[in-house]
């Protein structure tokens, strides 16, 4: 059998679904790599490695892999090529489309040992840092040295940066500052054979043919693993404004934006949620207040950059005087900024403790906003189905989450079950708007089916011929994004 045989075989083998199958023999190789206590085989890391914050699978990894170079990461893939072993690559775990859920008896390969960040540097304003760092500490690292990383994630304290770039998160400041792919110079990639593709890259012009590195930011580890990352870092922002307004509809958040754009006024964050998302915060989180002595439809975090507070208010008043803000807080100290901050920060949490939940985050034309809320209202009342829909999101990109919140009385395989049909109807909807399915989520195993919502059949063609350049063998966090080669 010839090799392109062989790799074809392969990828059938470890299709989405199948069970990899661990013996003691593949345990004794990778105790030789590691040391003992980096391969865990005990229910309860089992159970933790092998989930994400997704919770319609259930986990059922084999084994889970320690590794704190990329040297050790290397050899761990080439032999799971060489073993036909599907290995899932594990970061912070705190994806919704069960991009890291182990669910088929995979081996679970952790970055969490991999956590340093080697070098700072103020002159060219970059970072290299090891994958399993995490994003908090990463930020606290620039802002020590008085610089700034923009990337921010309410899961900041738990996501690692491979993560972040593995599947292009967006995040709070994308309005401004763009995501994970806008702050990657260079990467460190090891590839399914075990060959370590070095990116590494600190200049920020590079016109020297086909940027690889590309390949590999959102593809949720199914092309390589990213082991070490070059980042761009920026100066401290000039004084930041923030200001909590109320608002009566959508069409306020566009006119507000629209104002902001017209006065050259830089937005650095601009985030939403109506009254539903607020009471659930203040329920769960007993130390927060809502900071209006009354309730409101619409709430708008405004962060604006360069800014004093006499211009912000004076940017304001004529919003109010044309009927767009209702009511406005304007902290006056970084206390009351934080717990504004985390109004909208606790929004996750707090809907994960409030029921059967099925999250989805959707990207639309800015400007269609108010249309598409209008139809998506509309769609979930004709569903009529006994659950609310809870809505949030960085509305100054155009990313809404969207969020279908049950019952305690109900399972939760019997809500998806129940929003099964739904979620199809509003990606049609979506697609009708010229939107994404997935604005920075992913596609995981969630949204595997649905992709056709929004890439053409050469799209999926082209994108599978990728794969199999990349990871003819199949075993990179099999049965994500699409099934198999051949699917």
């Amino acid at each position: 059998m010839n090799s392109e045989e062989n790799s074809h075989m392969l990828g059938q083998h470890l299709r989405g679904g199948e069970t990899t199958l661990i013996d003691q023999q593949h345990i004794k190789y990778f105790q030789g790599i590691l040391a003992n206590d980096a391969v865990k085989q005990d229910s309860q890391t089992l159970e933790s490695y092998g989930r994400d914050w997704t919770k319609k699978y259930p986990p059922k990894a084999s084994v889970v892999l320690f590794p704190k170079s990329t040297e050790q990461v290397a050899k761990i893939l080439a032999y799971c090529t060489q073993e036909k072993l599907a290995l899932v690559p594990s970061g912070g775990r705190t994806g919704l489309a069960g991009g890291a859920v182990a669910m088929a008896g995979e081996v679970v390969l952790s970055l969490d040992k991999m956590n340093k960040i080697s070098k700072i540097d103020p002159i060219n304003l970059t970072v290299k840092t090891e994958a399993g760092v995490t994003l908090q500490a990463l930020q606290e690292a620039a802002k020590a040295k008085e610089l700034f990383f923009p990337l921010d994630l309410a899961a900041k304290g738990s996501c690692h940066i491979g993560g972040n770039i593995a599947t292009n998160a967006g995040g709070l400041k994308f309005i401004k500052f763009g995501g994970a792919r806008e702050q990657v110079l260079g990467l460190k990639v090891v590839l399914a054979d075990g060959q370590v593709l070095d990116l590494d890259c600190s200049v920020r012009k590079d016109n020297t043919g086909y940027d690889l590195k590309q390949w590999f930011i959102g593809s949720e580890g199914t092309l390589g693993i990213i082991t070490e990352a070059t980042l761009k870092l920026s100066p401290k922002p000039h004084s930041t404004q923030l200001c909590f307004l109320a608002l009566n509809s959508c069409d306020d958040i566009l006119a507000i934006v629209s104002a902001c754009h017209m006065q050259q006024i830089s937005i650095t964050a601009c985030e939403y949620f109506g009254t539903d998302a607020m009471n659930l915060v203040l329920g769960q989180f007993k130390q927060l207040q809502n900071p209006f002595e009354e309730s409101y439809p619409f709430y708008l975090l405004l962060e604006v950059e360069g800014t004093s507070e006499s211009m912000l208010e004076s940017f304001l008043e004529p919003m109010f005087e044309k009927g767009h803000i209702l009511d406005a807080v304007i902290p006056q100290s970084s206390a009351q900024e934080n717990d504004l901050w985390a109004i909208r920060e606790n929004i996750a949490e707090a809907l994960f403790a409030s029921g059967p939940l099925r999250k989805n985050d959707i990207s639309i034309p800015i400007s269609d906003l108010p249309k598409f809320e209008l139809a998506l209202q509309d769609c979930f009342k004709k569903a009529d189905l006994p659950m609310r829909m809870i809505n949030f999101g960085h509305v100054g990109d155009g990313n809404l989450h969207i969020n279908y919140l049950g019952t305690h009385k109900t399972s939760q395989e019997e809500f998806y079950q129940l929003t099964d049909q739904l979620e199809k109807e509003v990606y049609q909807l979506v697609k009708s708007f010229g939107g994404s399915i997935s604005a920075e989520h992913g596609i995981g195993i969630l949204k595997k089916e649905d992709l056709p919502y929004r890439r053409s059949a050469l799209e999926l063609d082209l994108m599978r011929k990728i794969k199999s350049i990349f990871d003819p063998a199949g075993i990179l966090n099999p049965g994500k994004v699409f099934d198999s080669l051949s699917d």
